[in-house]
């Protein structure tokens, strides 16, 4: 089989960024230096994967355990159709990543997705995930089996992803290449490893994950070298590439493509671009990943009932619109817009486990944060600020951040318990309430209350924060009086890592950790998924009510 390289010689791992179709389309035309995007690894029925915390920093490196989410085979397919065609007319090579429990699986999977790839990927390095990956590929005998199993199933390109077993991985590449296996990927993270917080606590809420970045540099460059020993086939290299010199270490050590991952955390599409071009030029882009590490506050004040607010003893150093990463040991982590940064308050719903265990917090308990994360907002003349729910969180921080600049806020919920900041954000500006129950301010919806006053605020920038059926009938009705390049929403989509590396956020090609969360209307409102659809922690695509 003739295997044609593509122009660009990097190429996105699998499981990193490229994790939904949209995300693939967006972040393929960052760069043209971009020659392979690699889906997540895909799955013959759907996986939610772990719950949060998944990915943590370990001394300039990452450390994770996403535990191979994915809406399953038939799914992607049906997602998928046509993005391959877009990709191929960019000069770009679409690899599909599978994984499977038996070489049966593997060989079903990849018969599924044979018709969206132009290349297979066989992930068997996954160091975390319990019956796959490693604990099939250090098997040579088993590799075999699977790739001739693949081989048997479709005619593409296969290439095999090893794990990092220096003084085995060149016998696994040779049985993969024996049985079929066009090329080679090395390699995968490091381990299953186990770290722990200085407080003594798992950074993983699977406690074991797989170590990427610097700290595995010389593991994968020995076993780029190992498998080029071994076999004369394509050999796509990584495993802490993050400069220029890094690239010329893998290609003298044998490699012809280059995987770029963990150098990626933290950069939104435009700066994934830049970073891929500039270790292409060898000039360095300035940039600097967000903060990775949990600092530790002790909540000040606990009020409120429908809706929590906390106020820690401490600051953070950020601006209206981003959010932190919150975590509770033994519990896990979720996502929270910044209600104020200097003392940090949160707004927390009981929803689920780590949100019930956050709104139950009371004076003196601890808590850990991470972050700020995510773009910000800042008025350029007087504004009118919208929110609902959770959402009031941001338009607190909004309005008396920029306290002079706001005209009017509006703000619902399902009843007065959901609105216990209030009386701050009275003092900051004029505000109107609404509650569903009539419990306190107007009957009815915040988008209700604005009708009788839109017209009153032509010339006004807004901004919008609640669920997102509400942002898009208030940015609705807000195009009335000022265009959509005047209106900002600010989106809370599910995040799982915060960084813009697992996709989980995705919203019509954007991840909105890093992307977002503010995104102008009319960024918005010509796409699919703005208050129509969301994704589920697999990452299948569902409807906004589902």
């Amino acid at each position: 089989m003739r295997l044609e390289l593509p122009r660009g010689e990097f190429v996105l791992p699998s499981g990193i960024i490229a994790s939904t179709p949209d995300i693939i389309l967006r972040v393929a035309k960052s760069s043209e230096r971009l020659g392979v995007i690699t889906t997540k690894s895909i799955g013959l029925s759907e996986r939610d994967g772990y719950k949060e915390p998944i990915v943590a920093s370990v001394g300039g490196s990452l450390v994770n355990s996403v535990g191979l989410s994915n809406p399953g085979a038939d799914e992607f397919v049906r997602e998928s159709s046509g993005i391959k065609k877009d990709l191929n007319d960019q000069g770009k090579v679409l690899m599909v990543s599978i994984f499977g429990g038996t070489p049966e699986e593997f060989a079903t999977v990849a018969s599924k997705v044979g018709k969206c790839a132009d290349w297979i990927e066989l992930n068997l390095s996954c160091p975390h995930a319990s019956g796959y990956g490693a604990a099939i590929g250090t098997c040579p005998s088993t590799v075999r089996e699977v790739v001739a199993a693949v081989r048997e199933a479709v005619d593409l390109p296969v290439f095999a992803k090893v794990a990092p077993s220096p003084g085995l991985v060149g016998t696994v590449a040779k049985e993969a290449v024996g049985a079929g296996a066009d090329g080679i990927v090395a390699v995968n993270t490091v381990g299953p490893l186990g770290f722990t917080s200085e407080w003594g606590w798992p950074l993983l809420k699977n406690s074991l994950g797989g170590l990427s970045g610097p700290a595995i540099k010389e593991i994968a460059l020995r076993c780029v070298r190992e498998v080029r020993e071994a076999v004369n086939a394509p050999v796509i290299g990584m495993g802490g590439i993050s400069s220029r010199k890094d690239v010329e270490d893998f290609r003298a050590a044998g490699a012809v493509l280059f995987g770029v991952g963990t150098a990626l955390w933290g950069k939104d599409t435009g700066a994934v671009g830049r970073f891929v071009d500039s270790l292409h030029s060898g000039a360095p882009e300035a940039s600097y990943p967000p903060p990775m590490a949990y600092a530790r506050f002790t909540v000040r004040e606990a009020w409120g009932s429908g809706m929590a607010a906390l106020r820690l003893d401490g600051s953070i150093r950020a601006a209206p619109g981003q959010f932190v990463q919150v975590m509770l040991p033994g519990k896990g982590e979720k996502p929270f817009s910044l209600a104020d940064s200097d003392p940090i308050l949160l707004l927390v719903r009981a929803v689920g486990p780590v949100s019930s265990a956050l709104a139950s917090l009371r004076e003196g308990d601890e808590v850990f944060l991470r972050g700020p994360y995510g773009n910000s907002w800042s008025p350029k003349g007087m504004s009118c600020l919208v929110g609902g729910g959770s959402g009031v969180a941001p338009v607190h921080f909004a309005a008396r951040r920029f306290k002079g600049m706001v005209s009017d806020v509006f703000v619902g919920g399902r009843t007065s318990s959901d609105l216990p900041l209030l009386d701050s954000l009275s003092s900051a500006a004029d505000t109107r309430v609404s509650t569903e129950d009539g419990s306190i301010g107007f009957r009815g919806l915040v988008t209700d209350a604005m009708r009788g006053k839109i017209e009153d605020l032509s010339g006004c920038e807004f901004l919008n924060c609640g669920p997102e059926m509400m942002m898009v009938k208030a940015a609705e009705l807000e195009s009335s009086v000022v265009p959509p390049s005047k209106i900002f929403c600010i989106v809370e989509r599910y995040t799982k890592c915060g960084i813009g590396l697992c996709g989980s956020c995705a919203l019509d090609g954007y991840r909105t950790c890093v992307d977002g969360p503010v995104f102008r209307y009319s960024d918005l409102a010509g796409g699919r998924d703005f208050g129509r659809h969301k994704r589920r922690a697999s990452g299948r695509l569902v409807g906004i009510c589902d």
